[in-house]
């Protein structure tokens, strides 16, 4: 393959990933949402990571998907209803012996000592009412969160 052709190529692949990055949410690399609706303006938005993060990052990326529903939907304004914290913690088992993992050879021996390792999961739930006008210290204005989020450049 010549130069020319291989240049073609990679700069073909760049255009193509550039491409799709632009058709994922902000939130996609860290989990995803899913929504119920309760009533014409009422919705329960559930985030859920791919792995760990913060319950702050979980929260914000579940008040964004809140924030589209709410554009989407022809609305302004919402306002967070109830939040529940669905959140979870693992942990691992030592095995059954109680000895650790380690290697041996005939110049060393090494044999870590054990360890517990928790995983916090934060699972944020969040029940929205959306409206077309504020109410003063209790809606959100979604145009304000989502111009936060997303770069105004992404806008539709």
């Amino acid at each position: 393959m010549c130069f020319l052709q291989l240049r073609q190529a990679l700069v073909s692949i760049v255009c193509v990933i550039v491409l799709f990055s632009g058709c994922a949410t902000p939130y996609a690399t860290i989990g995803e949402s899913s929504e119920t609706q309760l009533a014409a303006d009422s919705y329960r938005v559930l985030f859920s990571p791919t792995g760990y993060i913060s319950w702050d990052l979980a929260y914000r990326a579940a008040l964004l998907r809140c924030a589209e529903l709410t554009i989407g939907n022809g609305y302004r304004y919402f306002g967070v209803v109830a939040i529940n914290n669905y959140s979870s913690a693992t942990n691992f088992e030592p095995p059954e012996n109680g000895m650790g993992h380690g290697f041996y050879d005939a110049c060393t021996a090494y044999n870590p000592p054990q360890s517990l390792s928790i995983t916090y999961w934060p699972l944020p739930a969040l029940t929205i009412r959306m409206f077309k006008g504020p109410i003063p210290g209790v809606t959100l204005d979604a145009t304000i969160i989502r111009n936060r989020a997303i770069p105004a450049s992404v806008h539709k």
